[in-house]
């Protein structure tokens, strides 16, 4: 091989790693490209996600709340049932008094 081939095929050489280096740099200026765009979306995702935190939070407490209300209507209307049976049971004692008093003023008629 003569001095003027190995310069050629030394030329050629640096050639192909100079198109392969200015590929190579065109691709990752697209991945750095689409590396910024990605961070973007997941910043978007990011603060949608923590609204959507702040609302379940404020769903979660505000059903908290009204759960508890509704237990303590429960137990109110529980102690009020109890009550009104509680009376019908002394009425209906009474009832049953009178009933039989009355059967035995009909028998001395």
């Amino acid at each position: 091989m003569t001095d003027r081939e190995l310069l050629e095929l030394i030329a050629t050489q640096v050639g192909n790693l100079t198109n392969q280096v200015s590929t190579f740099t065109k691709d990752m200026t697209e991945i750095k490209t689409k590396l910024i765009s990605l961070e973007d979306q997941l910043n978007s995702v990011d603060d949608r996600l923590d609204t959507v935190e702040k609302i379940v939070v404020r769903i979660e407490n505000d059903h908290g709340q009204k759960l508890k209300a509704l237990f303590d209507a429960r137990e109110v209307q529980n102690d009020i049932n109890e009550r009104i049976i509680s009376t019908l049971n002394r009425i209906e004692a009474k009832l049953d008094v009178l009933q039989m008093e009355t059967a035995h003023i009909r028998r001395i008629k």
